[in-house]
């Protein structure tokens, strides 16, 4: 009887795997059929598992020795003592390898609780070291390690001190406030413009590059006209308008200090004048 030959563009099928296979405990050659499929990754085409049939029935009933892969026999007196219902065991079956010591046979077995708690005594141990090392020595927060670092610029300064404005390199201060709805808004002024609204008392210094704008619009307003208690500055008439004393078309800015309260009519009659230039008429 002749094989067929295997063709080369024909795919490979299960009859051309192996029929037999060594059973990883009696190390005997037998047919697949004396195996179980694997099952999982493992399970590919014609994968079996190690223990034959007969191997692995004499293991359920633990009357023959079970022999593991890396481990020496065990003799056939420690696996019956093991097992709650041994049964006979055939005399051509029993183990001829000696009996072991008598304190490894009284040893009780391992429980399996104990390799689920491992993962949970090391954690623990884990835990145990970081607190030792947190015990030991302890990092300071941020805020503290701040409060303890060293200032670069030195002492915080005076809000009303001009003097200890520092521009960055492109000359700027930043100025930052709110608008009449709360609203919070900053901009970028140069370092002149910045001390002169510290010097008329309408920004307060905050750090030595920081500006911050006292009043709003609103707020203004509401301060100029009730500290000069709604009279005009210049003919002392009721007055509910707000005029620059130098003018802002000759570099007067929006300050506590360069506005009074106006009457309507002579906020018009002024317009861009100097205050001498207006009252010398």
């Amino acid at each position: 009887m002749t094989l067929a030959k295997h063709h080369p563009h024909m795919p490979m099928t299960d009859t051309n795997q192996p029929l037999s296979k060594q059973c990883a405990y009696c190390h005997k050659l037998k047919p697949l059929a004396e195996f179980r499929r694997r099952t999982g990754k493992r399970s590919k085409g014609q994968s079996r598992r190690g223990a034959c049939r007969e191997c692995r029935k004499t293991r359920e009933a633990g009357s023959a020795p079970a022999l593991l892969r890396g481990m020496g026999a065990v003799s056939v007196s420690a696996v019956s003592a093991q097992t709650s219902e041994p049964g006979p065991v055939p005399a051509s079956r029993r183990s001829t390898a000696p009996s072991a010591p008598a304190p490894a046979a009284s040893k009780p077995p391992v429980p399996k609780t104990h390799l689920h708690s491992l993962p949970e005594r090391s954690k623990e141990g884990k835990a145990a070291t970081l607190t030792s090392a947190v015990k030991g020595k302890t990092r300071p927060r941020g805020a503290e390690q701040r409060r303890k670092s060293p200032q670069p610029f030195g002492p915080k300064p005076d809000p009303q001190d001009a003097s200890a404005l520092i521009p960055s390199f492109k000359g700027m201060i930043l100025m930052r406030g709110h608008s009449d709805k709360g609203r919070r808004w900053h901009q970028e002024i140069d370092l002149e413009l910045a001390v002169t609204l510290v010097r008329e008392h309408a920004a307060v210094v905050v750090n030595r590059r920081t500006i911050r704008r006292l009043y709003s619009n609103k707020d203004f307003r509401a301060l100029i006209l009730n500290r000069d208690n709604y009279t005009c500055h210049f003919c002392g008439l009721y007055g509910d308008t707000i005029d620059h004393l130098l003018p802002r078309a000759k570099g007067g800015h929006t300050t506590p200090d360069n506005c009074v309260c106006a009457c309507n009519q002579c906020n018009q009659t002024k317009a861009d004048q100097y205050v001498e230039e207006f009252m010398g008429r």
